[in-house]
């Protein structure tokens, strides 16, 4: 279903323990408001990695789940990564899902159907994948904005919505509140190097976005950037994605940042990004920097189209 439809949804609420399928955290964030209007009353949303859920005592869960709250508010938890829970940790949901008027209730988030294959035993919520259509009608519909600004915008940044959200923030905040948005601005704000902020093309090489990418090192280019510069920004990035590739999934987002030596806000992306990025990919990557690196040392090629085609090779030409 797509999210304004899971937001009309009506779960059984004799039902303790439901499968959340979606691939787009943003949306994952977004439901930890649908959640308690869908299961009525008052309840407080917890959301923790898979890893932190198993901590709690089994004995602590059951008995929460049958004592009414002393407060006004139950608890409800959406546990990230639900796929890596244990055998046993299921069993336990098992039975938390018979409980009569659980004063607990669990959302089990996953990204897609393979990973709610061990969670059947549980009803499942899917949210389709966004397409760029789907996140050219958000923007449309959240910024009211003109459907072919919304589909410029989607064109250049990609479909993810974290990342939608972030540039369409920055471009109502470039504009005012006063205008419409206009072409002119999206070129002014996202296209143009002298107004990109420190995290541009670090977020276009994590979306996996080869347009967007492209665009911006042209643009840097033109402003005078020094290829070897920008090469090394994008080799950051890299490197930023390969190390915390074998941790993505079993840490945190802070502490898969902290891996990567990038700021914690960072983390969410770049765990997405591993999840974009096979390793074969990665290593690939890094022949293709690597060979640039000695290109722009030794020889004196047209920078933009070198980075045209190194940048194809990364990404495979696949936008986000």
């Amino acid at each position: 279903m797509k999210f304004p439809e899971f937001e009309k949804y009506r779960p059984d609420p004799s039902r303790n323990v439901f499968v959340f399928v979606c691939a787009d955290e943003f949306l994952i964030q977004e439901s930890r408001g649908v959640w308690p209007r869908l299961f009525g009353g008052s309840w407080v949303i917890d959301k923790m990695h898979a890893k932190e859920f198993e901590a709690i005592e089994s004995s602590r869960l059951a008995d929460d789940a049958r004592t009414p709250s002393l407060f006004s508010e139950s608890k409800a938890y959406i546990v990230a990564r639900a796929d890596k829970l244990t055998k046993g940790r299921v069993e336990d949901l098992a039975d938390l899902a018979n409980v009569p008027q659980s004063s607990i209730k669990v959302i089990l988030s996953v990204e897609d159907g393979k990973g709610a294959q061990g969670l059947a035993a549980f009803p499942r919520v899917s949210i389709d994948p966004i397409t760029p259509a789907d996140a050219a009608r958000w923007v449309v519909e959240r910024y009211k904005v003109a459907p072919d600004l919304a589909r410029y915008v989607v064109e250049h940044v990609g479909s993810e919505l974290y990342t939608l959200y972030n540039e369409m923030e920055k471009l109502r905040t470039y504009a005012g509140s006063e205008r419409p948005l206009e072409t002119r601005d999206v070129d002014a704000v996202i296209l143009r190097s002298e107004r990109f902020g420190p995290w541009e093309l670090d977020d276009a090489i994590l979306a996996r976005s080869y347009a967007r990418s492209v665009r911006l090192v042209g643009a840097m280019i033109e402003e005078g950037e020094e290829p070897l510069l920008i090469l090394a920004k994008i080799a950051r990035v890299w490197r930023q994605v390969f190390v915390s590739k074998g941790l993505a999934g079993r840490v945190g987002a802070a502490e898969l940042a902290a891996v990567a030596g990038a700021p914690s806000f960072k983390g969410a992306e770049i765990a997405a990004a591993c999840r974009r990025y096979e390793w074969k990919r990665l290593a690939q990557g890094f022949r293709a920097i690597l060979a640039a690196d000695r290109a722009f040392k030794s020889s004196n090629p047209n920078p933009e189209i070198y980075f045209d085609v190194m940048l194809w090779k990364l990404m495979d030409g696949k936008s986000a």
